[in-house]
């Protein structure tokens, strides 16, 4: 039998991404989120959390995306743009760490603090992620792994999907950054396990991350259908376009994802192929 995690990522990040991973757990295939504790709507989303139970909840650390760090800028410089942010981009913040750039007392010092944040809001954490999937790189997995160990968190994302999916995206710097990613995902693997740490599988959603539609989101569960086994599908969930993109020059489709993980359409297939909707917290 398939099982399958639907992870809708940024939770906290703004009241209209809150919004979206709400009504697409309560009327539509979302089991999982994972929450910004840099978020400008974090306290909005963890009394969200706390009115849907049965939706897991995971650590999603940011280091990349232009967001602000949870600790005072002063503390943690390195890991900073000039504005006070962090870089747009995993490129840029790949560059500064491999250029000896970034002092690892702070980028332990920020991403604690993101951690500990979010214990102490009083909520049950399945699992960590990260904003680009930072949290993966062989530098940056150790103190990741470390931190899941202190708060006893039993699972980490493993952003690794399989290299020949296209699924309708023929954007080559994507495809050649998926490959890449899926293969540092691989070591993390083999990580997480010597260290007691569970994941899925399976893991969909990258080579169309920000841009799932209703054809794309087929595409994907015609593959879970096909496999058994446990996986996760990421998702980037909102319900304003507008006011989203004015924020956040990410060149997300919040709207479409949304519609796509609520259809009926979505719904008829997860039933007729017998794929189990479940959250990190089942695979324990």
């Amino acid at each position: 039998m398939s099982k399958l995690i639907v992870n809708a990522d940024d939770f906290g990040l703004h009241s209209s991404v809150n919004r979206g991973i709400i009504d697409g757990h309560r009327t539509g295939i979302i089991t999982s989120t994972s929450l910004l504790a840099g978020g400008e709507a974090f306290t909005e989303a963890i009394s969200m959390a706390k009115e849907n139970p049965k939706l897991g909840i995971g650590i999603h650390i940011a280091l990349v995306g232009g967001l602000k760090p949870v600790c005072d800028p002063s503390e943690v410089p390195s890991l900073l743009t000039e504005q006070g942010r962090f870089p747009n981009t995993y490129v840029e913040f790949i560059k500064r760490l491999y250029t000896g750039k970034i002092n690892f007392d702070e980028l332990r010092k920020e991403i604690q603090s993101q951690v500990s944040i979010i214990m102490n809001a009083g909520l049950n954490i399945t699992h960590i992620d990260g904003h680009q999937h930072m949290h993966i790189l062989p530098s940056m997995l150790p103190l990741v792994v470390e931190q899941a160990k202190q708060y006893g968190i039993k699972a980490i994302r493993i952003p690794q999907e399989m290299s020949g999916f296209i699924n309708y995206s023929y954007n080559p710097v994507r495809f050649l950054g998926k490959v890449g990613l899926s293969s540092v995902a691989d070591n993390a693997r083999s990580f997480i396990r010597s260290n007691n740490i569970i994941s899925t599988q399976f893991f969909w959603g990258m080579i169309n991350g920000g841009h799932i539609n209703q054809k794309t989101l087929m595409g994907i569960l015609k593959e879970v259908s096909h496999r058994s086994g446990t996986h996760e599908l990421m998702i980037h969930p909102g319900n304003d376009d507008r006011v989203l993109s004015s924020r956040y020059d990410w060149g997300y489709h919040w709207e479409d994802e949304l519609k796509a993980v609520c259809s009926h359409h979505t719904r008829l297939y997860i039933n007729q192929h017998k794929i189990e909707l479940i959250n990190y917290g089942d695979l324990a």
